[in-house]
């Protein structure tokens, strides 16, 4: 899995470190620490829940349209870490996909040191904003044998992501307020698929159902190839069936939570108000998926289903079938993380949500 610091910093010797994720309404964090043979271990995690937006539209710590409320923001950090007592302040930060663009070009072949000079000025053609707005990281992708043939490719593979300066100078002043040292600053979906994939080369979709906002993306060989956020998530199944059966929108996230796609009796039509909202965000990563195999030649093989709301009853079965062309999995985001054993039962609790976090924290702590 290749690595972007947008920070420009160098994290490397690090024993301990912290993950943190400012999601539309959770933030997340967690502690990893690692020994001398290099085994990662969960040392201490927190989580805060912020259900204010269940009622109130922009009661959100952010989203595609809302910014950052950083003062707010930092408080809730800095007491989230003062209880949960940390022992590192060094932290690594995810940035939403909203908040960042991403793109895949190609560039004649050329000499590396050549090529070096030529993206930023290719750059300059792709990126919406103005470039003196903007930091840029980039990568040379490695396709696979398959695609190579399939596309006759000459041509290199460029990942490109533009970051806006006001972005990182907001995540400093937030980090900043709550007394975290920010060494790390890296896409969410990078990281995701650094703790739920590992080296896994197989071309694989991740969902990620969120509360405001739906992720989705295609990792392949390795490589990130495609990222799209959807405005439509878990808020939205929430709220229909809140409308539906007439009910406050606090009982219908328990129904959600409770029941979700497994209701019975009484509550028999309440799959009915879900199934609009899930087959719309099912239709858009089947358009994505559609799009990539016919670019590349490459049939993803499997679903990976992320989020803090992936775990809705009944939502892996009903993907499973709607899908049935490929794998379909739950995310466990402590697949390759050492934990006690008695912390199982809260694991599998958090274990779809904590990629983003895990993933920024090991690559600080594996640099």
């Amino acid at each position: 899995m290749f690595n972007f610091n947008f920070l420009k910093l160098f994290s490397s010797g690090r024993r301990r470190a912290l993950g943190l994720e400012i999601g539309t309404t959770t933030i997340k964090i967690v502690e990893l620490v690692k020994d001398k043979a290099n085994r990662i271990s969960l040392e201490n995690y927190g989580l805060l829940n912020n259900y204010g937006h269940l009622e109130r539209i922009n009661d959100a710590f952010q989203t595609s349209s809302l910014r950052l409320m950083e003062e707010d923001v930092s408080h809730y950090i800095r007491k989230l870490v003062e209880r949960a007592r940390f022992k590192t302040r060094d932290v690594g930060m995810t940035l939403p996909v909203y908040s960042t663009f991403v793109t895949v070009f190609e560039m004649p072949p050329m000499p590396d040191k050549e090529l070096k000079k030529a993206v930023p000025f290719q750059a300059r053609q792709v990126v919406p904003s103005p470039f003196s707005e903007v930091v840029i990281d980039w990568i040379k992708i490695e396709p696979s044998h398959e695609e190579i043939l399939y596309r006759k490719l000459n041509n290199s593979l460029i990942f490109l992501i533009a970051v806006s300066k006001d972005v990182i100078a907001r995540y400093r002043r937030i980090a900043q307020g709550a007394s975290l040292n920010l060494v790390s600053l890296e896409l969410e979906t990078l990281s995701q698929g650094r703790a739920v994939l590992g080296n896994d080369k197989v071309p694989t979709f991740i969902l990620d159902l969120g509360s405001r906002v739906t992720n989705f993306s295609i990792f392949d060989n390795g490589f990130l190839r495609m990222n799209k956020f959807f405005d439509l998530a878990s808020g939205e199944i929430t709220q229909a069936i809140a409308n539906g059966l007439r009910v406050s929108v606090w009982k219908a996230e328990e129904i959600k939570k409770r029941n979700g796609l497994k209701s019975e009796g009484g509550e028999i039509e309440i799959p009915n108000l879900i199934y609009p909202i899930l087959d719309a965000i099912i239709n858009e990563a089947k358009k994505l998926i559609s799009l990539y195999q016919e670019r590349t030649g490459r049939k993803i093989e499997k679903v990976i289903l992320a989020g803090s709301s992936s775990r809705m009853p009944g939502l892996l079965e009903y993907l499973s079938k709607e899908m049935p062309e490929v794998v379909v999995s739950q995310a466990n985001a402590f697949a390759r993380i050492n934990y006690p054993d008695d912390w199982l039962p809260i694991i599998k609790g958090i274990q779809s949500s904590f990629g983003p976090v895990n993933g920024i924290a090991s690559k600080i702590l594996l640099e």
